[in-house]
């Protein structure tokens, strides 16, 4: 019986596996689709997911496993601290959102809240947007966790070919500030090269992947410019 059991469920994994590579996202960030979405859970180890109303929270297996991963390694090393939590990827098949975005068309875009000192979540049934801002009056909230948010960013690069990560140009300095402080600046080049500094991003930062190899009709966008950008 234990045999037959756990061959259902290698089974079970392997077509689920099987389903979970035909995402393909096509096109553009702001000019897309999505064919064979994969669903982020409503919750898992280390995340939430906000605006569960919006139904946007399709990916591609690229997205959802370097959010999966990530958190599940961010839970490890802090338990008990506020998940990550993950406001619009895509809706289902992907298309404009235009009533919030240009992008996010096709699987590769997240908004994703910062960690917070407090370790207060939002509650996902809040409609109307990220709740607290981490930039106030141009400087940095005491609640805005840079250690966390470092550490987050650090192994988001590691389980995602990020492209781009959209953030407040004050966050950005605050990130370099730390990463100063902590001497892994040079070590890490290329995790602060792809925090871009970007308006309204007070609250939330915005991570954008690049097209995996096998996407044929994903069509990437230009690297950022070269060096950390720490000089703001």
């Amino acid at each position: 019986m234990k045999t037959l059991v756990v061959l259902f469920i290698l089974g079970f994994n392997l077509t689920a596996s099987a389903d979970y590579s035909d995402s393909d996202p096509i096109g553009y960030y702001s000019e897309g689709i999505l064919k064979n979405g994969v669903r982020l859970p409503d919750q898992g180890p280390g995340f939430m997911k906000l605006f569960l109303h919006r139904n946007r929270a399709w990916g591609t297996r690229e997205m959802v496993d370097a959010i999966t991963k990530t958190t599940l390694q961010m839970d490890r090393l802090f338990p008990r601290f506020d998940r990550l939590q993950v406001g619009d990827i895509s809706q289902e098949g992907g298309g404009p959102v235009t009533d919030l975005h240009s992008s996010h068309q096709h699987g590769l875009d997240v908004d994703l809240t910062y960690y917070r000192i407090n370790k207060i979540e939002q509650s996902p049934t809040e409609i109307k947007g990220f709740e607290e801002l981490m930039v106030i009056r141009g400087k940095i909230s005491k609640n805005f966790d840079s250690a966390r948010n470092w550490k987050f960013l650090k192994e988001l690069h590691k389980h995602g070919q990020v492209q781009r990560i959209f953030v407040d140009p004050v966050i950005k300095k605050e990130i370099c500030r730390y990463a100063r402080l902590l001497k892994e600046s040079a070590l890490f080049l290329e995790v602060l090269r792809s925090l871009r500094p970007y308006p309204n991003h007070q609250e939330h930062m915005h991570v954008r992947l690049k097209c995996p190899t096998e996407a044929k009709e994903c069509r990437l966008q230009e690297d950022p410019p070269a060096g950390s950008g720490c000089n703001l």
